[in-house]
């Protein structure tokens, strides 16, 4: 073997040990959807499953239809209900995170135009794992009517693009 050769194995050895060592978790995110607004609403929400096979946080999202996105907690106190913002949302290794109806969920906020039935909203959402990697997800979430729920939706899981 030349040592031209045994050089370039080395490099591709060496290359592969280091993607190894950067590897993004994989993140999907199953039955996104969003509620539809009427004429002057200013909010509303995102709902989906998150998924991760390695521990994560969803530290940001944002969207093209809103001016200002958030996660948001809720949870009630007696009678009254509390919402408030989270600077981030942990996923577990190996667990799954649903954002729904009633609990946490994603706010879009200062909406650019109504949002419809039949209308897509992209959403990114960006996580960071242990180390400080951040990545981001891409999603298009199906908008149903206000007052509806997601049951209907069909189910549809987007990988988690880089």
């Amino acid at each position: 073997m030349s040592r031209m050769s045994s050089w370039v194995r080395a490099l591709v050895l060496a290359a592969l040990a280091g993607a190894a060592g950067v590897a993004m978790a994989d993140v999907t995110v199953a039955d996104p959807w969003v509620r539809g607004t009427v004429e002057g609403q200013t909010s509303t929400g995102a709902y989906m499953t998150l998924k991760s096979d390695t521990a994560v946080r969803l530290v940001s999202v944002s969207s093209p239809a809103a001016g200002r996105c958030s996660v948001h907690e809720m949870t009630m106190s007696g009678n009254v209900m509390k919402m408030r913002t989270l600077e981030s949302l942990p996923i577990p290794a190996g667990g799954t995170v649903a954002l729904e109806e009633g609990h946490d969920h994603l706010m879009l906020e200062q909406l650019v135009h109504p949002l419809k039935e039949g209308d897509l909203v992209r959403l990114t959402l960006t996580l960071v794992d242990s180390s400080g990697k951040r990545q981001t997800v891409e999603v298009l979430a199906p908008v149903v009517p206000l007052g509806a729920t997601h049951r209907g939706l069909p189910k549809h899981t987007m990988p988690m693009t880089r």
